[in-house]
């Protein structure tokens, strides 16, 4: 009988994967502190659509002014300079000279170019009024230097003139197996048709990776060597699916011993996915996951290592069992209700080549192995199948 060696849990192979790889999914990192290049916003931006008026003039009891002008945004700023009128502003524009106040159209009547406030409220000066450098100061740090930017993120870069562009990050996934046959092929009854492979490809999509290429490898060992000296130069990830196991015709992890691949790990602690590869070749800068070839074990490893980000919990809606010395990962089905409680329907599955029980799943429960019974209403990590 092969053994696989002593395995590491869940939380240590997370850890080594984070060492050793920067997980893109987690977003680019800023290379530089990104600085306010002027005051933002740089002038006193009218918020709303209205008049602007002398604030002198209108706590001196005024409410009705002349109409002087209109003022749109992308305009130089006006001066007010009868302090007795108004002139008409647009979101957007600068704060007129002279003016300190903004009242909006809804408050207003406006005929024969005479605008009267007709709704008395309290109004303070600079009301409906973006103050200049309210944002921040020139020279004050926005982004700071190695934080993963998002959207907000490049929005506030490119508000200063900086492009923040993520790095192109590509992946080939191969599955190995003879007993594999293309999507379009009738398989024969010995043969099951290539899926493993398009479920990864859509799960990283949906993570935002597009930089992704497909490889099929017959379970022959000259062929795989090949392929892999070759691969490895061209991508920064690849992802095996199958041939990371004890069989006879896995033959991935002594051929990357052979050619001077780094095995970072070999088996985790866990059900489904114990057989999880990960190493790293230095000599290429090229990191390789080997998933399992089961396709529920396979998917599950390729979201709690790699694709997870932030975490999410839900509440078992049921009670399970589990004694085996192992994190369990469960599928399941989330519901909500309207206190925002992420509830947790586990679903039933024999093994972990049962993929057609993951089609009502969202994702599954990530539970601990230093517990065995896990009662209804307890809370446990989420991992769902598309971003949240």
């Amino acid at each position: 009988m092969v053994l696989f060696p002593p395995m590491i849990n869940v939380h240590e192979a997370t850890d080594l994967i984070h060492k050793h790889l920067k997980l893109p999914c987690y977003g680019e990192e800023v290379t530089e502190d990104i600085l306010a290049d002027r005051d933002y916003p740089p002038f006193h931006r009218v918020m709303m659509d209205g008049i602007a008026v002398s604030w002198n003039v209108f706590r001196e009891g005024r409410r009705s002014f002349p109409v002087a002008g209109t003022f749109a945004a992308g305009v130089p700023r006006g001066k007010l300079t009868d302090f007795n009128s108004c002139f008409e502003v647009m979101t957007g524009a600068p704060l007129p000279e002279g003016t300190e106040l903004v009242i909006p159209y809804e408050h207003l009547e406006i005929e024969n170019g005479i605008a009267k406030i007709i709704v008395n409220s309290e109004r303070s000066e600079m009301e409906n009024v973006h103050l200049k450098g309210s944002d921040a100061l020139k020279g004050d740090v926005l982004l700071k230097s190695g934080m993963p930017f998002n959207g907000p993120h490049v929005g506030i870069a490119s508000s200063v003139g900086k492009a923040l562009v993520p790095k192109k990050f590509s992946i080939n996934i191969i599955s190995t197996g003879d007993e594999l046959v293309e999507v379009n092929e009738t398989p024969l009854d010995h043969q099951i048709r290539r899926s493993n492979v398009h479920a990864i490809r859509e799960s990283l999509r949906l993570h935002g990776f597009h930089e992704v290429e497909l490889s099929h490898l017959a379970d022959e060992e000259t062929a795989i060597e090949d392929h892999y000296k070759k691969a490895s130069q061209n991508f920064d990830l690849l992802i095996y699916s199958g041939g990371v196991s004890k069989g006879k015709f896995d033959f991935l992890p002594s051929m990357w011993k052979k050619l001077g691949v780094q095995e970072i790990f070999h088996g985790i602690s866990q059900r489904p996915g114990k057989p999880l590869w990960f190493g790293v070749d230095e000599k290429t800068n090229t990191r390789i996951f080997g998933l399992p070839g089961n396709p529920v074990s396979s998917l599950v490893c390729l979201h709690r290592y790699f694709l997870s980000s932030k975490e999410v919990y839900a509440q078992l809606v049921s009670d399970i069992t589990f004694k085996k010395d192992l994190t369990f990962f469960v599928p399941v089905k989330i519901s909500s209700d309207r206190s925002g409680v992420l509830k947790a329907i586990p679903l039933p599955i024999q093994n972990s080549g049962e993929f057609s029980a993951l089609a009502s799943s969202d994702g599954f429960l990530e539970l601990p192995k230093d517990q065995s019974v896990f009662k209804t209403g307890e809370a446990f990590r989420f991992h769902p199948w598309r971003p949240m």
